[in-house]
């Protein structure tokens, strides 16, 4: 069953050297596998990631990120954006500088690093190490627009609108997310070029009362704003199965995007033991738990993010 962009079809293939050059029915080869009954898709590509196998990209060693790659490509990805946590700009900037390296290096690889999706400073919900475009330099993105490709910030934050529109000149995607926004504060970042929702329903804003009045959030500006594609963490704990049916029902297969959202924990033993969100040397980094088949935190008062491959959620 080979998945196509318009069908599935029932067909042979023949692959030569690692790829296909031939697709039709009754071809014949020296060596035959029989694949009655299985699919067969494309390589998959994760735009939101962190780690797997025990690895996360803000580790930034060579050791890490071939642990992650591993992980995704023996799940079916094929290429994936390489993404940070919020923390302080240089431990950010070293990371940058790494994956850098890793993508630039010359080996074939079996999973490719397309770039960088970063996921935070800009970032309402993480206080810690929060900047504010308007007050805080974005010039470190700029400089690094070659392979930095999509960018997560909270649109309810002074000076959103012009780091929206100076990364989109750049050729950068912006996304909203980890907010705590409202529909007269977001829409002139989305008329000034966001068009993306990070992980939708997860630390996002929704409906609520602001000063008397109940408005709705980016969750439903992201539903019902056709120039806004999204994200779906579809592991089934972050967000159930009728929750997915109702972003099919209003946004339709072409602007939803699965995302792994994975962690370190990925692939990697369930037995309650803590692992660490980011740099595994920051003593300062969230800690995490794996419990009934998804990252917590320590006292389990709500997600820390997917430990699963896309192919699972697929």
């Amino acid at each position: 069953n080979l998945v196509t962009p318009t069908a599935t079809v029932r067909s042979d293939i023949r692959i030569s050297d690692g790829r296909i050059v031939e697709i039709g029915n009754c071809l014949s080869d020296n060596e035959t596998f029989d694949a009655e009954g299985l699919y067969v898709c494309p390589g998959l590509v994760d735009i939101h990631t962190h780690g797997g196998f025990g690895g996360d990209f803000m580790d930034s060693n060579e050791e890490a990120i071939g642990r992650v790659l591993d992980f995704h490509s023996k799940y079916g990805t094929t290429s994936l954006l390489a993404t940070t946590v919020t923390a302080p700009v240089d431990r950010i900037e070293k990371m940058i500088k790494t994956v850098r390296k890793y993508r630039d290096d010359g080996k074939d690889r079996s999973c490719r690093i397309l770039g960088i999706h970063l996921e935070g400073p800009y970032l309402s919900q993480s206080e810690k190490y929060l900047k504010i475009p308007s007050r805080d330099s974005f010039d470190f993105i700029l400089r690094n627009k070659d392979i930095i490709k999509t960018v997560t910030l909270s649109p309810e934050l002074e000076g959103a609108c012009e780091m929206t529109r100076q990364l989109r000149k750049s050729g950068i995607v912006v996304c909203g997310g980890h907010d705590d926004g409202e529909r007269r504060k977001i829409l002139p970042v989305i008329e000034a070029g966001l068009s993306h929702c990070t992980h939708l329903w997860c630390a996002m804003s929704t409906v609520a009362i602001r000063d008397g009045i109940r408005d709705i959030g980016l969750f439903e500006l992201g539903l019902l704003d056709d120039r806004l594609t999204v994200e779906l963490i579809a592991d089934g704990h972050h967000i159930t199965p009728e929750m997915v049916k109702l972003v099919y029902k209003c946004k339709g297969a072409d602007k939803i995007c699965l995302v792994s959202d994975s962690l370190r924990a990925g692939g990697m033993p369930q037995d309650g033991r803590i692992y660490t969100l980011g740099d595994e040397r920051d003593e300062t980094a969230q800690r995490f738990v794996v419990s009934d088949g998804v990252a917590k935190l320590p006292d389990h008062s709500r997600f820390a993010g997917s430990i699963q491959p896309i192919s699972q959620m697929v």
